[in-house]
């Protein structure tokens, strides 16, 4: 029994620190915050979009916290337990503590800063591929119209910085062509759908 109990002492991970604490509630609050950003709660608007930065957060937390020994379901509950915890602080009103989630942009920015954007020349053949993929399945839906707009915004974006290299018209044409079927031959090569959506936006 003695020597089981050491074994477990032993393979215990260790605890978590003041900063692995902090960074810890940072996830669950942005998590919170990227939640009600989709939802377009007002206070949560005040802040960058949290999806995709947050979620690389989240995740070099967690795999950070792993390599110390923990299990992926201990993280996650580590991670529950601070969501927990900011629900019932904010109160029946479910307020949004707003100036420490801007304090936890910092941190986030810190340990996963924001990825450069997409080349505008691939955005716009990943778009392009959508909405041509909406349009077969939905016909002229809002998403493929929605889709078909954000591809020719960035096609000419595309076409502004091709011809800024020096690039002629069919040039561009053919880079453009060239880019969108090496997406649909290769789908795993695309840059990252909400990036590019992002980048159209303007």
């Amino acid at each position: 029994m003695f020597l089981l109990s050491a074994f477990a002492l032993a393979a215990a991970p260790p605890a978590l620190t003041d900063p692995q604490q902090q960074q810890l509630r940072c996830v669950a609050l942005l998590a919170i915050v990227a939640g009600e950003q989709e939802r377009r709660t007002a206070a949560a608007l005040e802040l960058p979009p949290l999806a995709r930065q947050g979620a690389r957060f989240a995740q070099l937390t967690g795999e950070a916290l792993v390599k110390q020994g923990r299990s992926q379901e201990q993280v996650r509950e580590l991670i529950l337990q601070q969501v927990s915890a900011i629900q019932k602080s904010a109160g029946a009103d479910a307020k949004l503590p707003v100036e420490e989630a801007r304090a936890c942009v910092t941190l986030m920015n810190q340990v996963a800063p924001p990825l450069p954007p997409p080349p505008a020349l691939q955005c716009a053949g990943l778009l392009k591929l959508a909405a041509d993929d909406v349009r077969k399945r939905e016909g002229m839906s809002k998403t493929a119209m929605d889709l078909i707009t954000l591809a020719s915004v960035l096609e000419t974006r595309a076409r502004s910085e091709l011809g800024a290299a020096g690039r002629t018209e069919a040039q561009s044409d053919r880079e453009l062509t060239l880019a969108r079927e090496a997406i649909a031959a290769k789908p795993d090569t695309a840059p990252d759908m909400e990036a590019c959506v992002e980048l159209a936006r303007p």
